[in-house]
């Protein structure tokens, strides 16, 4: 077949689009996705190979649903680039070479917005940015721009200063909060370096400018160490102090991050959450300083362990959140292998030895992301309820078993434990069964068999009570062998600072000053319940 007649008419068909862009100055997004859409399948179909290739490439950087207008004097390289492709020549086009410790660079979690309407300019720095490794997302006006930031949350972002429809400046003041929260590397680009241009956008709050044209030499060296700099803040920010693994900062922003993988990939992920059993014996027993060698040990061994694509947090106290590539099953599976290796592990002090076990709950993201955590703790409870030392995997088929909190109340004050009981009996917490109970002084309180082991407690003790003291009661109360589940918060209208040091050195986990309001103590329980929930 004679292709030539066709190559004809598919130009003269080109150049009547440019023609009409030309008259009307300005072209929609929408618009220039459909012309290289139907160039594209055109351009296949008559041999013009390098031309498809090209549509396609422009292709993944437009929307097929954006209306807004970019002004056809930012096409010039672009338009001149097809004329060439139609007419069968090469694309004239400065090919990138890099050097191979340069190809892949950035990290899979770099992600950078780019917002430029320059098509040319876009198409060339998104395969370069994409060649060192990083994800890239492109938009071709503010509006655009300003959505896909806080859609995608990008950790770096590249603006222009000449947009269609705003300047990078209003952009950025758009964004700014924003960015500043969440520490994101932002780029004011323009032709335009004159010294009041920088110098607003320094004073608007941007971190840096560039010059356009790009010069790759220094480009290149320049997002690198934008980079380094965005991955030293957010560890500084983001990671735990004692353990070095990540927070529950950087938990809630890369349970959000695996989300958005998953969705685009397909491919699953899981949730477990683990807790060290007994672990308040070790700190009890050993010391603080040896429970805090344990955590690290944990922690050590998880980093290990665990693939590139996983990762890991301190989620609070003896408790640790992993987000593990895969199903639940191929979850399962490494915390089996962490396991191994954990309970191999023999501790000293002196010359005591021991060794600490861990329980596992696992659960699998199905498209709700605010039932994860909820689900793994889940199978965590019930992980620790059957024995410990064991993974147990959410199974919603299963009627899940409430934790069980119950509030204890221990002071003379009939009118404090009455105003006490009436606020508690109007609170709740989701997954969570509250109960209240009250006795008039310390000495019933001790007698009592109030004590389950399957149950957590937050005791009120009052300080000033008839026939034994409150710090009487608290050391009595700690000599107990089975108070892992027992925080005590102390009510005293004492004012001394040596019996507050009393209270806490005798293993008081909080203390509340009388008179109180009641809003206090409903903040205080729950603060101590998030500690132990």
């Amino acid at each position: 077949m004679d292709y030539e007649k066709y190559r004809k008419l598919l130009a003269g068909k080109t150049e009547e689009s440019f023609t009409k862009w030309d008259t009307q100055k300005m072209v929609n997004e929408s618009e220039l996705y459909a012309f290289l859409h139907t160039l594209k399948g055109t351009a296949g179909t008559i041999g013009l190979h390098d031309l498809a290739e090209f549509c396609s490439a422009h292709l993944e950087i437009l929307s097929p649903d954006d209306e807004t207008g970019i002004p056809v004097s930012s096409l010039k390289n672009f338009k001149k680039n097809i004329r060439l492709l139609v007419n069968g020549d090469k694309k004239k086009r400065r090919d990138i070479v890099l050097p191979d410790l340069y190809v892949n660079h950035f990290d899979q979690e770099t992600f950078i917005l780019l917002i430029d309407d320059d098509l040319e300019f876009v198409s060339f720095v998104k395969e370069l940015l994409e060649q060192l490794g990083a994800q890239v997302l492109v938009a071709m006006n503010g509006k655009r721009g300003i959505q896909q930031f806080y859609d995608m949350q990008p950790n770096m972002v590249m603006i222009d200063l000449q947009l269609p429809d705003m300047t990078g400046l209003e952009v950025y003041k758009r964004i700014c909060d924003t960015a500043s929260d969440r520490h994101v590397i932002s780029i004011l680009m323009s032709s335009n370096h004159s010294n009041e241009v920088i110098s607003q956008a320094y004073e608007a709050g941007v971190m840096d400018f560039i010059r356009k044209p790009f010069e790759l030499d220094v480009f290149v060296p320049f997002v690198f160490n934008r980079d380094k700099l965005r991955k030293a803040i957010s560890q500084s920010i983001t990671t735990d102090g004692l353990t070095g693994v990540g927070n529950r900062k950087r938990l809630d922003e890369m349970l959000k991050y695996c989300e958005r993988l998953s969705q685009r990939s397909g491919v699953p992920f899981s949730v477990v959450m683990m807790d060290l059993d007994h672990f308040k014996s070790v700190n009890d027993t050993y010391g603080h300083h040896t429970g805090d060698e344990v955590l690290r040990a944990f922690s050590r061994i998880a980093l290990d362990e665990k693939r590139e694509t996983d990762y890991i947090f301190r989620y609070g106290g003896e408790e640790f959140v992993m987000l593990i590539t895969g199903d639940k099953e191929e979850a399962n599976t490494f915390v089996e292998r962490l396991r191994e290796s954990f309970n191999k592990l023999v501790f000293e002090d002196g010359d005591r030895s021991f060794s600490v076990k861990f329980s596992a709950g696992i659960a699998e993201y199905e498209g709700r992301l605010e039932m994860l955590l909820i689900e793994a703790d889940q199978a965590l409870y019930q992980a620790k309820r059957t024995g410990r030392n064991r993974s147990v995997i959410f199974d919603k088929s299963i009627v899940q078993v409430k934790r069980k909190l119950q509030v204890i109340i221990v002071d003379d004050d009939l009118l404090i434990r009455t105003m006490l009981e009436e606020e508690l009996s109007g609170w709740s917490l989701p997954d969570i069964e509250l109960s209240v109970k009250l006795f008039e002084d310390g000495v019933s309180f001790l007698a009592a068999d109030w004590y389950e082991p399957d149950t957590n407690f937050i005791i009120l003790l009052d300080g000033i009570m008839p026939g034994m003291d409150g710090l009487e009661v608290l050391e009595r109360l700690k000599r107990r062998p089975d108070t892992n589940n027992v925080l005590v918060s102390m009510m005293t209208a004492r004012t001394s600072e040596e019996d507050i040091k009393s209270a806490l050195w005798l293993g008081a986990d909080d203390y509340l000053m009388k008179p109180f309001q009641k809003n206090e103590i409903l903040s205080r329980i729950q603060n101590l319940s998030s500690r132990m929930f």
